[in-house]
């Protein structure tokens, strides 16, 4: 144990130094692992998160010292971090049999071969989990009563570093809502696709993203004036959102461009959310010169880039709206 150790109150008014930084551009994230590491002795130091809307997989946020070839993105379901995060309890384990599989620590095959031992924390605020600490030693190095009751209050105060932040992330999040619908924008729909994206990556599995264009809404502005219009766009947002569901990723992309991007699995309920949209559409503004066209376009066969997924999906909507 390094003798770090012996000065808790300087070492934790450092740590709460380390903490004032944002973890954009890596901040705390890459300031505090070091800082653990020193003070344990151990050889390998990660946070990880727990993804949002997945409830198989967590991501490693940062590592001491980096691991090559390592996936930051790892499965509940293998090593023993998976253990931690699917259970949400500690896990000390001072001495590893080798020869054991389940002694991976993220997955069976991972760079992490030589551990002799592991300790691992889930972190909970609230009653909510936000991810884990978790140590590795690679010569027999254990951690004394002391340094243990140290991380479990470090444990705690980075449980509640990383809900702040998430809620910080929420609050910014509403900067990148269109005024006009409430959904978010071209740039934020970009952003929220590119997390799904990698999300159906991981999963090994395709995504179907659909375009809703509807015309008529400059007749609309000219006849009844720009405030009617955005209320009508509102209206209309309103009116899409109650035949989705929750998972799915929505935005308003352009004027009156609506996008819909939805995992390959829920391809039917896409289908029967827009032919209701379209039906509700004209029960509740009649036949007064809006018409409203679709199309479709699919990850990765159409665009490996959430930009050029939506490119593609823009030019086959202008083509179905030519014909």
């Amino acid at each position: 144990m390094s003798t770090m150790g012996g000065d808790f109150p300087s070492l934790w008014k450092k740590i709460e130094e380390i903490l004032a930084s944002p973890s954009a551009d890596g901040g705390w994230l890459a300031g505090l692992p070091p800082l653990i590491l020193e003070l344990t002795g151990l050889s390998w130091v990660f946070l990880t998160e727990i993804f949002t809307g997945d409830q198989d997989h967590y991501a490693i946020l940062s590592e001491c010292p980096e691991v090559p070839s390592l996936d930051t993105r790892q499965s509940f379901a293998s090593g023993l971090a998976g253990l931690v995060h699917a259970k949400l309890t500690p896990l000390a384990l001072p001495n590893l049999n080798p020869n054991d599989d389940v002694t991976a620590i993220f997955q069976p095959g991972d760079p992490l071969k030589k551990a002799t031992s592991f300790y691992g924390w889930p972190l909970i605020y609230n009653h909510i989990p936000w991810g884990g600490l978790i140590l590795a030693g690679t010569k027999g190095q254990t951690l004394g009563p002391e340094i243990l009751r140290f991380l479990e209050c470090l444990v705690l105060r980075l449980a509640a570093q990383l809900q702040q932040e998430k809620l910080v992330g929420r609050v910014l999040e509403l900067n990148g809502l269109d005024s006009q619908t409430g959904l978010p924008h071209r740039s934020h729909f970009l952003e929220r696709l590119d997390r799904q994206m990698e999300i159906t990556k991981v999963q090994k599995k395709d995504l179907a993203l659909s375009i809703l264009g509807l015309s008529g809404l400059g007749r609309h502005a000219v006849s009844n004036g720009q405030e009617a219009t955005r209320e009508l766009l509102r209206s209309l947002s309103l009116l899409l959102l109650q035949n989705c569901e929750d998972s799915w990723e929505i935005g308003h992309v352009s004027y009156g461009i609506f996008s819909i991007s939805v995992p390959l699995k829920d391809e039917d309920n896409l289908d029967k959310a827009i032919t209701m949209f379209k039906r509700r559409l004209i029960d509740v503004f009649g036949q007064s010169g809006f018409s409203c066209h679709h199309a479709r376009v699919y990850f990765p066969q159409d665009g490996s880039k959430p930009e050029a997924l939506l490119e593609s999906a823009l030019t086959a909507l202008a083509e179905s709206a030519a014909v």
